[in-house]
Order: structure tokens, then sequence, then C-alpha cells
């Protein structure tokens, strides 16, 4: 109970914040000039070096079908089809808000654009690499390894927000306003993959015996 009310009240928090960059659109939030000018970095060989660490749209569906059929060949058929369900995913939580939110890019490289909100880097990284942290904590059996590679996971998703930030590509609320959104979406997804994982391990049916290492009550 405590959990859908959670996610119920961060659901109506992303909403809320989507509705204000939409209905506000060029306007930006309470800190995002501040917290910006005090992270972005003046040197633009540094700037360059961390605006390198964008997800392109090539880049985002290379990653996913790549684990896609890494999953398939590794006989985990539903986790497969469920990762590929990030792509629609991704269209309505990045390509889609922005169709919304004319946000001018901060001044810099990308100066001009107006697809600043939200970032496609932090939605896809909450999205991709979180049902990839989701996953190991189904499927990798001994604790210390499956705590190190979700920390490690987890790590890479915040960097990629803050690198966002050093470049000086995006506004501050951007990269939360993605980070919602990503997050929003993989809860969504995970609903749907147990959903699915429920009716094909029907009861009388076999199910899923924990990996090699891994202590069921764990």
């Amino acid at each position: 109970m405590r959990a859908k009310v959670g996610i119920a009240i961060f659901a109506a928090l992303t909403v809320t914040l989507f509705t204000m960059a939409a209905v506000h659109n060029n306007d930006l939030f309470w800190g995002d000039v501040t917290i910006l000018s005090a992270l972005r970095v003046d040197d633009k060989t540094w700037q360059q070096f961390f605006a390198r660490f964008d997800t392109t749209p090539n880049l985002s569906l290379g990653f996913v079908l790549v684990v896609s059929a890494a999953l398939w060949l590794g006989k985990k058929k539903l986790e497969a089809v469920a990762y590929l369900l990030l792509l629609p995913a991704l269209l309505l939580t990045v390509s889609f808000p922005k169709i919304f939110v004319k946000r001018l890019r901060p001044e810099g490289a990308l100066e001009g654009m107006t697809n600043s909100f939200p970032s496609g880097t932090a939605t896809v990284s909450v999205l991709v690499l979180g049902f990839l942290i989701f996953l190991v904590g189904e499927f990798v059996g001994p604790r210390n390894l499956r705590i190190g590679i979700q920390v490690a996971l987890g790590v890479v998703i915040t960097l990629l927000g803050v690198f966002r930030l050093l470049a000086g590509e995006h506004w501050p609320s951007d990269i939360v306003g993605g980070y919602m959104a990503g997050a929003m979406a993989l809860i969504a997804v995970i609903w749907l993959y147990r959903k699915l994982r429920k009716i094909q391990f029907r009861p009388g049916q076999a199910k899923p015996q924990p990996s090699v290492g891994q202590n069921p009550a764990d």
C-alpha cells in the first residue's frame, strides 16, 4: 500500500513538473541558472569531453537491441521482449514531451535549440540502465556481485546526468525532469513485465529457478 501511495505521489509530482514546463515553456525553474553556473566547466576542451557522454537516438537504439539480443540468446525471452518495450517507452518519455515544451538550451554549443526539456540522456539512462538494475536483482545469484553491478549501474546513471551539466548543454531541471520521466516509465515497464511473467508461469507450470549460487530467501 505504501509503495502504491509513493508511486502515486511521485507520478503527481512528475505530471506537475512537466505541466509547468509546458505552460511556462521557455521560463526556467528556480535555481537553474545558479546551479548550472556553479557546475558548468569553462574550459572548452573539457566541455567537449563531457558532451561526448550524450545518448543519441542511434546509440540508445543500438544498446537496447544488443541487450535484447543477449537476453534472447541467454534464454531469457520474456526479458528480451520486455527490454524491447523500452523503445516505445523512450519515444513517449523523450520525444513526445519535446513537442509541447520548447525550452531553449543553455548558452554554448547547442544554444538556440529548443529541445532542452526533458534531458534525453537522463531519461534514457534511468530507463535503460534502471531495467538492467532490476534484471540483475532478479537473476544474478551471488549477493556481493549483484549489489556491485547494481551500484555501478546507479553510478553511471548519476554521472551521465552530471556530465550533461558539466558540458553546459542542459539546465538542472532538464536533468531532474528526465530522471523523473525515466523512473515513471521504468515503473510501468516493470509492472507490465511482472504481469506477463505471471501469465507465463501460471499455477501448475514450472517456475524459473534461482540463478546458480542464489539463495532463494536472499
